[in-house]
């Protein structure tokens, strides 16, 4: 099992919605490999970070899976507009 983290920043006067994690789970479920899922909300006008643990062959798809699953979920989810994906050590 692998674990992920993808960071988001939202706009300045937003927290991440209390239903992020449906919001996840609910993408994730058209994938294979997610295992569970965990969000720390930020402060008002913070990063947010998304923890994914998945069951995955290699980091660099765990890291595709987990980055992918969230971009779809900011796409197509109207509580989270204004959110974005914000680029971490290491990762593409």
């Amino acid at each position: 099992m692998l674990m992920v983290t993808v960071a988001l920043r939202g706009p300045q006067s937003a927290a991440l919605p209390a239903d992020v994690l449906d919001i996840l789970w609910f993408v994730a479920s058209f994938e294979r490999g997610v295992e569970h899922l965990h969000a720390d909300s930020p402060e008002v006008g913070g990063i947010g970070h998304l923890t994914f643990f998945v069951k995955g062959p290699t980091r660099e798809k765990a890291v595709a899976l987990a980055r992918g699953i969230t971009r779809r979920a900011l796409v197509d989810s109207p509580a989270l507009t204004g959110w974005h994906v914000v680029p971490m050590p290491g990762q593409p």
